[in-house]
């Protein structure tokens, strides 16, 4: 029977981890093969280095790896978020192969890793930092090794795409996994560091500090930093850890490949101080798309609440997350050059292969965004950094614009070394790009997002397919509109360009045994305007009752048409984390509206309530996020609103309530 290329894959992985000092891939004589130093940040975009034009942030060790090596211009990620991103690298496969569709996924034991086809190479392995591949991310941070906390999304196939169910297991991140052997985890492994440091008192200050948590001293939108000392932060320990690994290997004879990846500059945007205010919000301009208005753009980039912080920021916020950014990543930088001395003063500098990427970017302000976000394709979180040096391949100073994908890292990574890749790979070796022999490489490149969206570039059109959640597509000339401003895939005179980009993120699919492509092609020719319900709430009245009662009336304003198979709830939820009982929802109403939503048409206006409710004695005094939305209890889902939002609810405003000695004294609604 013929075998996809996942399950083929597998099989030769079967075969590698089997011989173990490998037949196939045999220990090296040759004691001058290159050691490999591969670095990585979590969420940093180009905009942050100065080698890429920043004229403000200093980078100095990253400009210098730039300045001896090769810096890609056209860099793009295969996967999107982190653990898709990560697994394609670290395997050379599109994320349809590997099957890490989505954060928390466990990476598939039987699939190859770079360090099991390096350790089988004869090669010493280490890892220091971030993973993420190992399922929940979190497993043991809740104090105790609470066996709540080890699981992982275990991918089930479905009639229209990947649906993911909790397991119990996963090995999390703190044990050496997948051909690496020395590792330096962010949490048992730092905690175990800071005793030794002699600063066990941190950990009882900040019992959770580990892996993302750096102990934030504020929420984000207000200016933060990390409560913990800049010498002891993960960042510095992942270096240390690296540093340390790097010097034990100087006269080992044999060769090694150090894989440190930091856990910053994603959020929580909370460098250790001095570094918070390294700039001032003089030095720092916003970005030219900033106040993007998302006109003709998806509807669920317009209702993404979390992310989209134009209106609800101020320019000063924004400056400052974006200095924040800046100083996080030049005190990451600082770190990486202490691992560069490592190389110099052990004289391995010059047998090093060298290479820089992040897993993604960040919006940091662009579109009025911040954080990462889905059901997008932009500049800012698909395009990342790429600097390599390879000690007699590359050439100081070199810039390509060479189209390139993370797939590649893998079988480029290996032909260096002179080691032959796996068969069946995606990815394919950029050796001659390195060396200068070769100007071009792909003539497009591909991302899964989430199993939802396939972004691809292809000379300067970038084109994105939302397929799952069928939602409007999008196309830039980024020759003539380098920001993305303007979405072309709408426009009846870029028409034939858009199919055609459709139609050849299609073939991608068919063509790489995508195990949805006709799924995608059958979602690809709906009309993306088609299945969504033209509805709008808002909040008409809100009356305080006295004690801890109020009245709230919901308006519900039909656009369109809204589906006749079933009626609908109009729920409202307040919403405050430190209060939830179900996940933030601290409590609700739920009536069904009169007239139902099976009789609304186009041109209602229709009303629910006034609805009188009373706060419950767990709702403590402070802000509420107020939810509004339709769901139905027979098919357990909503039909979506006017903006399309992924929970089928609008946040309309905040209620406000005040207690004293235990009872409310208050209540206050406010729109958004």
């Amino acid at each position: 029977m013929a075998l996809n290329r996942r399950d083929f894959i597998k099989t030769v992985a079967g075969g590698l981890v089997a011989i173990s000092t490998g037949e196939a891939l045999s220990a090296p004589e040759d004691r001058r093969k290159p050691n490999i130093l591969y670095i990585m940040t979590d969420q940093q975009p180009v905009s942050t280095l100065g080698c890429y034009g920043n004229s403000v942030v200093q980078t100095p060790h990253l400009d210098k790896l730039a300045a001896t090596g090769v810096l890609f211009e056209n860099f793009y990620i295969s996967g999107f978020p982190c653990s898709p991103s990560r697994a394609s690298i670290f395997s050379g496969l599109y994320p349809c192969h590997h099957g890490v569709e989505q954060n928390d996924v466990l990476y598939d034991p039987k699939l190859l890793t770079l360090a099991q086809v390096l350790k089988a190479a004869g090669y010493d392995t280490s890892y220091a930092g971030k993973w993420h591949l190992g399922g929940h991310m979190y497993r043991g941070t809740a104090l105790k090794d609470n066996p709540d906390d080890h699981w992982y999304w275990s991918r089930k196939p479905s009639e229209d795409g990947f649906r993911f169910e909790k397991a119990e297991g996963g090995q999390g991140e703190d044990a050496p996994q997948h051909g690496f052997e020395t590792w330096a985890g962010g949490w048992r492994d730092y905690h175990r560091y800071l005793r030794e440091a002699g600063r066990a008192d941190l950990l009882k200050e900040f019992p959770r500090v580990g892996n993302h948590n750096d102990a934030p001293c504020a929420p984000e939108g207000q200016h933060m930093y990390s409560q913990l000392p800049e010498e002891l932060h993960m960042a510095a320990f992942f270096a240390r850890e690296t540093a340390n690994f790097i010097r034990g290997r100087k006269d080992s004879g044999r060769p090694w490949c150090a894989a440190m990846s930091f856990y910053g500059p994603h959020l929580p945007v909370a460098p250790p101080r001095p570094w918070d205010e390294m700039y001032s919000l003089d030095q720092v301009e916003l970005p030219a798309n900033h106040r993007d208005p998302l006109e003709n753009k998806p509807f669920r980039q317009r209702n993404n609440r979390r992310c989209r912080k134009l209106g609800q920021w101020t320019d000063e916020q924004f400056k400052d997350y974006i200095r924040r950014y800046w100083g996080y990543c030049s005190y990451i930088d600082r770190q990486i050059g202490k691992v560069f001395q490592a190389l110099e003063e052990t004289g391995q500098r010059d047998n090093t292969v060298v290479m820089f990427t992040a897993d993604h970017g960040d919006m940091i302000g662009a579109h009025g965004f911040i954080w990462k976000m889905g059901y997008c394709g932009y500049q800012e979180l698909f395009n990342v950094p790429l600097l390599v040096r390879a000690p007699g391949v590359t050439k100081a100073g070199q810039r390509t614009a060479a189209l390139a994908s993370n797939i590649d890292l893998f079988p480029t990574l290996l032909d260096l070394c002179g080691i032959e890749p796996p068969p069946n790979l995606d990815g394919r070796s950029m050796r001659k790009v390195l060396d200068g022999s070769q100007d071009s490489f792909r003539d497009a490149v591909f991302c899964e997002w989430t199993n939802s969206t396939i972004a691809m570039r292809e000379g300067k059109w970038k084109f994105c397919l939302h397929w799952a959640h069928r939602d409007i597509d999008e196309l830039y000339d980024l020759e003539a509109d380098p920001g993305e401003m303007t979405n072309l895939a709408m426009d009846p005179a870029y028409k034939a360009q858009a199919e055609r980009m459709r139609q050849r993120a299609i073939e991608w699919a068919r063509d790489a045994g995508h195990e949805y492509s006709q799924v995608i092609a059958q979602q690809a020719a709906k009309d993306p305007l088609a299945d969504l319900v033209l509805v709008e709430p808002k909040v008409e009245s809100f009356k305080y009752l006295g004690g801890n009662e109020f009245e709230m009336t919901i308006l519900w304003i039909v656009e369109g048409p809204v589906p006749k198979d079933t009626k609908y709830w109009s729920f409202t939820q307040f919403c405050n984390k430190k209060y939830g009982k179900d996940g933030s929802i601290v409590f609700r109403f739920t009536p069904y509206p009169d007239p139902p939503t099976k009789a609304w048409k186009k041109g209602d206006r229709v009303k629910v309530g006034p609805v009188k409710v009373k706060v419950p004695a767990h709702a403590g005094p402070g802000k509420y996020e107020v939810r509004v939305g339709l769901y139905s209890p027979e098919k357990k889902k909503g039909p979506g609103i006017l903006k399309g939002s992924l929970s089928n609810a609008l946040v309309l405003g905040t209620l406000t309530i005040q207690r004293k000695n235990g009872q409310v004294t208050g209540i206050s609604y406010k729109d958004r």
